[in-house]
């Protein structure tokens, strides 16, 4: 696929995600009763809601940092907080139509970090990779608990992961300990995930179980790995949504409700953080990039 052919999907990718968005907010002002609800929650906030829903997208953010910098941090300098800056910054970044915090990412890493631009688009492979596996990982536990009578292993299952933060113990020379512990940070951004709608759906008055939850998880981070839509944008309302019937657990309404407050929570949350960092990282990639790029590089970093 072209350069060029990227970038026309990704611009068609990004209409679709803002109209299925406004198809989304469109179907909420229809339904009374969804409106009622939202109305319930800005009229009478939960402050422990609130702070388990604020708490667990700051874990998302953590759990990306950490599964990004498990990746690449044998390859260059960088540290954990300047990993999450960056990922603050290109999480904001990519919902724009040519996904411009992805490149920054890169580029950044190259020129700041001194991590070669073939070891960070591997690392971005690998991640996908481990993000596919790990939903996949999440996805089968929760059918055995919900649709078998093996729940004590399914709740085993998905625990397992967890287990791979073990994997700090571990002499740092092992190949394989950079994977366990990507694996290990992914995880704690899927439990942040199944937190967050288990508090954004209590606030709209839906209690749902830990599989339910999780199940919610697993839904938003297929949707949040579609390629050419930045954050799975306008697809993870109505992936949510209509899979509530399918589940049994929330009407298509309510969910894309639980939805919306969460991309509320990007906007309050981490939106906030990759604005207020993004001045920093341009400004290091400018006085490190100066005479060391070549003009390919210095073109993307003017950009």
């Amino acid at each position: 696929m072209t350069s060029q052919s990227k970038k026309v999907l990704r611009a068609v990718g990004f209409v679709v995600g803002v109209a299925l968005l406004g198809a989304a907010i469109a179907a909420i002002v229809r339904s009374a009763p969804t409106l009622d609800q939202l109305r319930a929650v800005i009229a009478r906030p939960d402050g422990w809601l609130i702070a388990w829903a604020v708490t667990a997208t700051i874990g998302n953010l953590v759990g990306a940092s950490g599964m990004f910098y498990a990746l690449v941090r044998s390859f260059g300098r960088i540290g954990f907080f300047e990993m999450g800056k960056l990922i603050a910054a290109s999480s904001v970044l990519n919902y724009l139509p040519m996904r411009p915090g992805l490149v920054g990412r890169v580029v950044h890493q190259e020129v700041v970090n001194a991590i070669p631009m073939r070891r960070s688009v591997l690392s971005i492979v690998e991640a996908a990779v481990i993000c596919a596996v790990t939903v996949l990982w999440l996805a089968i536990a929760v059918a055995m608990i919900r649709f078998t009578s093996a729940r004590a292993v399914g709740a085993i299952i998905a625990a397992l992961p967890i287990f791979c933060g073990l994997a700090y113990l571990l002499p740092d020379h092992l190949l394989w300990r950079r994977f366990l512990e990507a694996i290990f940070w992914r995880w704690i951004d899927l439990l942040s995930w199944a937190v967050r709608y288990a508090a954004v759906f209590a606030m709209l008055g839906v209690d749902l179980s830990p599989e339910s939850a999780a199940s919610a998880a697993c839904i938003a981070a297929a949707a949040n790995m579609i390629p050419f839509l930045g954050n799975g944008l306008g697809v993870r309302e109505w992936a949510i949504g209509l899979a509530g019937p399918a589940l049994a657990t929330w009407t298509t309404d309510t969910g894309l409700a639980a939805e919306l407050i969460n991309r509320c929570l990007d906007l309050v949350v981490v939106v906030p953080i990759g604005f207020s960092v993004m001045p920093g990282i341009a400004k290091r990639i400018r006085n490190a990039g100066r005479g060391k790029t070549s003009p390919d590089m210095e073109s993307k970093i003017g950009s």
